[in-house]
């Protein structure tokens, strides 16, 4: 199971990105797994549009979240950010 994210770390999640294209997600998620990142795709809906959003998370720490930000950089993702969830 996935560890529960860190006490009193409000934002434990790191986003990748939002795609309006589900293969576009799901590309970016192989291409992190084959990197050796975990990611999760998930199906949102807004004002009538699905969207896909592909997060990283929920880290435990604050030396975790800073250590998967740098490899998600390093991957070409470098508009990553910190989320709530």
């Amino acid at each position: 199971t996935t560890p529960p994210p860190a006490p009193g770390l409000r934002r434990a999640f790191i986003q990748i990105g939002i795609f309006s294209v589900e293969n576009n997600a799901l590309g970016t998620a192989d291409r992190l797994r084959s990197a050796g990142i975990l990611p999760t795709v998930l199906t949102q809906t807004s004002q009538d549009r699905t969207f896909w959003r592909v997060i990283i998370g929920p880290t435990t720490s604050e030396n975790e979240r800073s250590e998967l930000l740098s490899q998600v950089n390093s991957q070409g993702f470098e508009d990553a950010y910190f989320v709530t969830n």
